[in-house]
């Protein structure tokens, strides 16, 4: 619920209309987190409200509504900074199941699928580490969230580096674990009880 915490920080600063709370987060954490439309603000309002952690009133308008925090969404948004981030999806990625997949077809398509992951996340890094310079000059938000941008994508050449440097155990192990799923054992006891 990180988007839902991040209304209930704006709202905490005061009411606001939903719109103006998407053109908010948009405004501070850029274009990554951009997209929402009025309908998917609604429907992160319409929770909050039915648990009491926001208000809702009208304004003489049906379509012009007023948001404003309650003293339970304001727990709410205390309880919620008080705790460490945890990943929503765990550690997976789809870098780790293209792995997979190509591991099936030996270590020579896991360099292959590697050399083009290499090549878009570089191509990210220029972009990114331009904006950064570019905006370092006033310090600002824009910078931090390149930097924070250009720590995930060194993550993931990490990884690339990684996959790359154990290709062909990753492929040798891969082929060992799924084999008895598609050819062996497994696959004729689904045939039984098909």
């Amino acid at each position: 619920m990180p988007y839902a915490h991040g209304l209930l920080a704006l709202l905490a600063e005061g009411d606001c209309y939903a719109w103006s709370l998407r053109g908010a987060v948009e405004a501070a954490l850029g274009r990554d987190w951009s997209g929402a439309s009025r309908s998917h603000v609604y429907a992160i309002l319409k929770p909050l409200m039915k648990n009491g952690l926001i208000t809702a009133v009208p304004e003489g308008h049906p379509d012009v509504t007023t948001h404003a925090i309650t003293e339970a969404g304001r727990a709410e948004l205390s309880r919620w900074l008080d705790e460490p981030t945890v990943r929503a999806a765990g550690y997976r990625d789809d870098f780790q199941l293209k792995v997979m997949a190509t591991a099936l077809r030996g270590p020579a398509e896991i360099h292959r699928i590697c050399g083009i992951q290499r090549q878009a996340r570089m191509h990210e890094l220029q972009v990114l580490h331009a904006v950064r310079d570019e905006e370092s000059v006033d310090g600002g938000l824009v910078a931090w969230n390149a930097e924070v941008a250009i720590g995930y994508l060194n993550a993931d050449l990490a990884a690339i580096e990684a996959a790359e440097s154990r290709a062909e155990q990753i492929a040798r192990e891969v082929r060992r674990l799924v084999t008895p799923f598609l050819y062996g054992q497994d696959a004729d006891d689904e045939r039984k009880t098909a």
